[in-house]
């Protein structure tokens, strides 16, 4: 089985995405980051209840601080997408980006070979640990934070083509 890959800054910023939001160090930051600002509201509510402060006053900040924790919490995840592609964006201005846009996939019996214009190199099956699909794309995992990403776009019959990568690397 044989495909050519092209990828793009957008399935870069969607693999990072998908890695912070699925991993279990990512969801703990996620949650830490959204509960963080409720956290904060709440102590300044406290502090100025302990101050004797107006009542009215404490109510006001209150809810705020309140209506600032909810938006925040539900706002968070997209920030962190925002914040990935702008700096996936300035890794490429600078010329890092730990992928090539063009790359040839050979699926062989054994290994896995990608060809791209500066190298070639062989993965055998048994390297990949799990096989993930999304609506977008399949990542084949080797470790934490390293996976092929195959495009939806690239293939003409995901579903022969993922029994295939199941069958080898399961």
């Amino acid at each position: 089985m044989y495909l050519k890959i092209n990828l793009n800054d957008e399935d870069f910023i969607e693999f990072n995405s998908y890695y912070i939001m699925k991993s279990a160090r990512g969801k703990r930051s996620i949650m830490f980051g959204r509960v963080s600002i409720l956290i904060v509201a709440i102590l300044a509510t406290i502090i100025f209840f302990a101050a004797n402060a107006n009542s009215k006053f404490i109510i006001a900040e209150a809810v705020v601080l309140l209506a600032i924790g909810v938006i925040w919490f539900v706002s968070y995840p997209r920030m962190i997408r925002k914040n990935i592609a702008k700096r996936v964006l300035k890794v490429r201005r600078e010329g890092g980006l730990p992928y090539e846009s063009e790359v040839e996939l050979s699926f062989l019996d054994d290994v896995i070979v990608e060809k791209t214009a500066t190298t070639t190199r062989e993965t055998p099956y048994s390297d990949f640990k799990e096989i993930t699909q999304t609506d977008k794309y399949i990542y084949l995992a080797k470790h934490t934070a390293e996976s092929m990403i195959i495009p939806l776009r690239c293939l003409e019959d995901k579903n022969t083509f993922l029994a295939f990568l199941k069958e080898k690397i399961n």
